[in-house]
């Protein structure tokens, strides 16, 4: 297996989960709205509130947040300000891009095991929800997980923009997020 082949393997692999991660997200939305349609029902035509409809929705929110952070991020979709990277010649810019994932890299790698950190800790005192009373470190576990594939989907883009400097891929692919397949 080339390394060539194996990059593409890898960024399929990566992408497929990103893909995946943001159709969970969408689909927590829809539970969250249907949820949310449940309790509004019950409350006005029966005057029965649904207590567990905010703490199930709440667990549906991390999902929604942070599964979609790496689709978010292959579609070049976070918010960025270009007024200097835009005047920048392409190499220069690569550069710079270079750097900024280097430091983002290093934050998401802190905020992740931090996060583990945290999932861990709700699963070893036995942590449970307060209207519910399921585990924790489930819905905690989501954060470390969507953030870990941003960490992926980073990492892949960290990769190609060193391509770029070293003159082994196109200028133009330096700030360009991944084209749709």
């Amino acid at each position: 297996l080339s390394t060539g082949r194996l990059d593409l393997r890898i960024t399929g692999a990566v992408d497929w989960t990103a893909r995946a991660g943001s159709f969970l997200a969408g689909v927590a939305v829809l539970l969250i709205t249907l949820l949310i349609t449940y309790d509004v029902a019950m409350r006005f035509f029966l005057g029965r509130p649904q207590v567990f409809v905010d703490e199930l929705a709440g667990f549906l929110q991390v999902v929604v947040i942070f599964w979609g952070l790496a689709e978010t991020f292959r579609r070049d979709g976070h918010i960025s300000v270009d007024l200097l990277t835009q005047r920048l010649r392409p190499g220069p810019r690569a550069g710079l891009r270079v750097v900024t994932l280097v430091l983002a890299l290093g934050f998401l790698a802190i905020v992740t095991w931090e996060t583990v950190d945290t999932a861990l800790r709700a699963y070893r005192f036995g942590r449970v929800s307060t209207v519910m009373l399921y585990p924790l470190w489930i819905a905690q576990l989501c954060i470390p997980l969507g953030l870990a594939l941003m960490l992926v989907a980073m990492l892949l883009a960290l990769g190609r923009q060193v391509r770029v400097l070293a003159g082994r891929a196109p200028a133009g692919t330096d700030a360009s997020p991944e084209p749709e397949r």
